[in-house]
């Protein structure tokens, strides 16, 4: 239920109101500035800027203040997709050559030890808990998306640098990749979990094919991105035209994924990966992409943190199912990367650190539950489990509401002592 700023005894303020509550220009402005107000704010008490503009969308959001309505805020979500845009490119271009070379087997490793221990622990736990198996399968998958968003904000935000650094942006990339594969796979094996009469024949194999086959799709039209901004941008040129291409040539990547329903994440990261191992004169495309990144960041995590609802809080059973859920992923990733730690023989930095920095899970999580919503496979499913299904997003939503808040400063603390930063 969307909030109403004023009460309809405050006429004169509503009147005065309602031209602007309607105008995008000023409700995008509000959010560039409360989200540099609260971003500054955060930072002075030593909490990471992102906190801030997640609590600015909070409290402006439909659900609490009412200035961010929901419409505005759909409207406004074309600048969210090209922030997140930005974000998987940004990840992808630290995956360097180099580093895979040096690293590629630990992250591999660090990557699914993440999201083997999240899908163990939040597939068991929330079981044993009364969620129905197959229910808690899907959440037990979903554990394993980070928040692309969050850990490159995050990192900006504290100045982190080094190897450290360069395995969380590869973890983050190849955990991605998995978790989106997992969720396809398990979606189109529902039915023989739950027993569905009539339920077309299907086996593991077949399941994991076609969900591979998505991903691969969603890499090649990155491949192809990062391939076309390298021959565009190889020869040095102004900064204008830079921007230009760039521009387009992720809107470009965006689109057909969006289109065709492909990852936008693996797409843009596979952009980025591509793009930065190419190009012998990267830093131009940086640059650019750094400068613009501020306001969308502001603009992209402001409307996350409208999309939250604290009404969520009040439902007792969701609060239950979905702290359980919050734990156990947790001791799940750290189970799970600790023991790939000992495998691969990372540092004790990585061993005890990379865990918490995965913490944050919001970007890939919701894009999986949108897409749980919307799928046609839950009406053949029966009615407890598609309620149970359907619970699920309530769940996650929840999840996603305390660890959107909780999760920067946990993954800054961790950074700063993980990594290297600019100030030391």
């Amino acid at each position: 239920m969307t909030k109403q700023l004023f009460s309809p005894d405050d006429q004169l303020l509503q009147r005065l109101w309602e031209p602007l509550q309607h105008n995008h220009l000023f409700v995008l402005a509000f959010i560039l500035l409360s989200g540099y107000l609260l971003g500054r704010l955060a930072r002075r008490v030593g909490l990471p800027e992102i906190t801030g503009f997640i609590l600015a969308g909070l409290f402006a959001g439909p659900h609490l203040g009412g200035v961010v309505q929901e419409r505005i805020a759909a409207d406004l979500q074309l600048l969210a997709e090209i922030a997140l845009a930005i974000i998987a490119f940004t990840v992808g271009s630290n995956v360097l050559r180099s580093t895979l070379a040096r690293a590629g087997r630990a992250v591999a490793f660090l990557a699914t030890g993440h999201v083997v221990g999240g899908l163990v622990f939040v597939t068991l736990f929330l079981t044993l808990a009364g969620l129905p198996f197959s229910a808690a399968l899907v959440m037990g998958v979903l554990a394993g998306g980070s928040s692309p968003g969050t850990v490159v904000a995050v990192v900006q935000s504290v100045r982190a640098r080094g190897p450290f650094v360069e395995h969380l942006f590869g973890v983050v990339a190849v955990a991605t990749a998995i978790t989106i594969t997992a969720f396809g796979a398990v979606l189109s094996f529902l039915p023989v979990f739950a027993q569905v009469e009539g339920a077309p024949p299907i086996t593991l194999p077949a399941a994991l094919t076609a969900a591979i086959g998505d991903v691969v799709l969603s890499v090649i039209v990155g491949v192809i991105g990062g391939t076309a901004l390298h021959l565009v941008t190889r020869r040095r040129t102004d900064r204008g035209r830079t921007v230009i291409v760039t521009f387009g040539i992720l809107l470009v990547t965006t689109s057909l994924a969006l289109a065709y329903e492909f990852s936008t994440l693996l797409s843009n990261m596979a952009l980025g990966i591509v793009y930065i191992n190419l190009s012998r004169i990267p830093h131009t495309v940086m640059e650019t992409i750094r400068s613009w990144s501020p306001p969308l960041y502001a603009v992209f995590f402001v409307l996350a943190g409208a999309k939250l609802d604290p009404a969520v809080l009040a439902d007792t059973v969701v609060l239950f199912y979905g702290l359980v859920y919050v734990a156990a992923r947790i001791a799940g990733s750290y189970a799970g990367t600790s023991a790939a730690t000992r495998v691969c023989a990372s540092t004790p930095e990585i061993r005890r650190y990379m865990p918490l920095c995965l913490v944050p899970q919001a970007g890939v999580v919701l894009g999986l539950v949108l897409v749980l919503v919307d799928a046609p496979i839950l009406e053949t499913l029966p009615p407890p489990l598609s309620a149970a299904l359907a619970q699920t997003v309530t769940i996650t939503l929840l999840a996603v509401l305390i660890k959107e808040i909780v999760g920067p400063p946990i993954s800054a603390f961790a950074l700063k002592r993980g990594a290297t930063t600019a100030d030391s």
